[in-house]
């Protein structure tokens, strides 16, 4: 009986926990898709913020229509981009000074103040604070006035490396955090947010997710504060060890910053650390160059350098997976390599059984049957190599392009050489042997590889670096200047250069891309020199500076 009841309980546990990582997964899918979707959040933005221009433009003699306008973008900028939040707050400051309105002055100097804290800019943010007469201070700026004093102290507490001054700096935070408790409303999101970290700090992760509960019930994953919240909840799941409901309220709050054209958040790039420890590399990656691309966006030196952090963390980890993959596909390419030439020496042995007549038949069915063996090994290593290469792809999409097209160029070589060997065997067994000499005394199909092959390099490679021919001719100089022929991506010099610029300086391997001897590359290499308009010895230093991978 307490047998039977321990495999009831377990299959419970394990029929949760399955469940719970299927829900996570879909979640992390569906955020996947908003990712992709992310243009289409910023063009709805850009669009609230072009009606709010027109209308504030249509009204720009009236100070205080301009003024409520001003404070709207400076909404709609908060989170978006930093400079012109800024630049909003800074004309409202104006209009205050021209009005001698000194309520509009206050209202402007906290949120610009607020919004220098979470730039990083403390010093700038204590100077406008320290500019604002508290004691005459109106009662409805005094909650604002107080949260921005308390998020001050936090930040500046945070980064300093003094540790007296770091204390004195939480003394402070600490006296302004009881200034917004008793400022702000029982049941508003302020004074919620201060009663739940107290109980998470406290270790008391039920209150702090019941008044979490509150918190999110007035609030929608349309709202501003919904992200927040959601954040906040997956600390204390944190703090519980539950890294499964962390994931969760994470990937919510990330949801909800994507949606809402937020570039300011730190959801993704926390979920994409948890990521990277639970091995999965490829998404942890492309959530933390996503987030990077907002901040840098945003312009902030603070959520910048916090991601940089991690994303040098899951950079490594990514080109250490890139290159045990690459290992394996290499170990795969030499099998089929080998594979290959059995091939060709079982279709030699089988022609020369052929020759001998009636009497080496069962020699001959022997080897038809070892052709055979060999083809399902070579069937199943094409699929094996087909997955691999698909995965590499994959892997390698957003910054080693590159790879992926060289990878798909030795599928399709391998393809047509299997489907060069079935030709072969066809003609064989039609005894057509007089065609098969006449095919392989023929150069044509080397030439119109070698042909493709230059053409597609020439493709990709402008694709990668698209200004890489006006960038050469800046290094030449003016009566030097490259033209190219109509028709023409990359002439034979701008090739070998390109080679160089991807890494391949030796002018051997050169040559054999090419099919040119050593001293013909040599030559094509020191006219150029000859041709720079820089120094002979600088000129192909400069050439691989050209341009950069994205």
């Amino acid at each position: 009986m307490k047998i039977n009841l321990l495999t009831v309980v377990l299959c419970i546990v394990t029929s949760s926990v399955v469940h719970a990582q299927s829900g996570i997964d879909s979640l992390l899918q569906v955020l996947d898709r908003k990712i992709q979707d992310k243009d289409l959040f910023f063009k709805q933005k850009e669009d609230r913020i072009l009606g709010l221009k027109a209308q504030r433009n249509a009204l720009i003699k009236s100070s205080d229509k301009g003024y409520h306008f001003n404070f709207a973008l400076f909404n709609e900028y908060r989170n978006y981009v930093s400079d012109s939040a800024i630049h909003y707050l800074n004309m409202n400051r104006t209009i205050a000074l021209e009005l001698k309105d000194e309520y509009k002055w206050n209202e402007s100097t906290i949120a610009l103040a607020n919004l220098f804290v979470g730039l990083g800019m403390h010093m700038e943010a204590a100077d406008l604070l320290g500019s604002i007469q508290s004691a005459t201070l109106e009662n409805d700026l005094r909650l604002p006035y107080a949260i921005a004093y308390r998020e001050l102290y936090l930040g500046m507490g945070k980064y300093t490396q003094h540790t007296q001054a770091r204390n004195s700096y939480w003394t402070q935070a600490n006296r302004f955090n009881d200034m917004v408790r008793n400022l702000a409303p029982a049941m508003s999101e302020e004074h919620l947010r201060i009663v739940e970290k107290k109980f998470r700090l406290q270790k008391q992760y039920v209150d702090a997710l019941k008044v979490n509960d509150e918190r999110l019930r007035i609030t929608s994953p349309n709202q501003l504060g919904y992200a927040l919240v959601t954040f906040h909840r997956s600390l204390i799941y944190r703090e519980q060890g539950d890294v499964e409901n962390e994931k969760k309220y994470l990937a919510l709050s990330a949801l909800s910053d994507i949606q809402l054209a937020i570039r300011d958040n730190a959801s993704i790039s926390v979920l994409a650390n948890i990521l990277m420890q639970e091995d999965d590399i490829n998404r942890a990656y492309h959530y933390i160059c996503f987030s990077l691309d907002n901040i840098k966006a945003y312009n902030t030196r603070i959520r910048s350098s916090e991601i940089l952090n991690i994303q040098a963390i899951i950079d490594r980890e990514y080109q250490r997976k890139n290159e045990q993959k690459s290992q394996q596909l290499k170990g795969l390419l030499l099998l089929v390599s080998i594979l290959s030439v059995m091939l060709v020496i079982s279709v030699l042995y089988v022609y020369k059984q052929l020759k001998k007549g009636r009497a080496y038949a069962n020699k001959l069915a022997d080897a038809n049957q070892e052709l055979a063996s060999f083809n399902s090994k070579l069937h199943d290593m094409n699929q094996e190599l087909a997955s691999r290469n698909l995965e590499v792809a994959e892997a390698n999409h957003l910054k080693e392009e590159y790879i992926a097209y060289f990878l798909g160029e030795c599928s399709i070589y391998i393809t047509k050489l299997d489907n060069y060997r079935k030709m072969v065997n066809k003609k064989m067994q039609e005894r057509q042997y007089e065609e098969l000499a006449r095919m392989t005394r023929d150069n044509s199909l080397k030439d119109e590889e070698l042909k493709e092959l230059f053409a597609n390099f020439d493709k990709m490679f402008i694709n990668l670096f698209p200004d890489f021919v006006d960038q050469v001719n800046s290094l030449l100089s003016k009566e030097e200047q490259i033209v190219l022929k109509k028709g023409e991506v990359l002439n034979t010099e701008l090739r070998i250069f390109a080679l160089i610029r991807l890494g391949i300086v030796d002018s051997l391997e050169i040559a054999n891309f090419f099919g040119y001897s050593i001293n013909t590359i040599y030559n094509y290499r020191t006219k150029m020199k000859n041709r720079s308009r820089v120094s002979r010895e600088d000129f192909e230093g400069r050439v691989k500076e050209i341009g950069a991978f994205t």
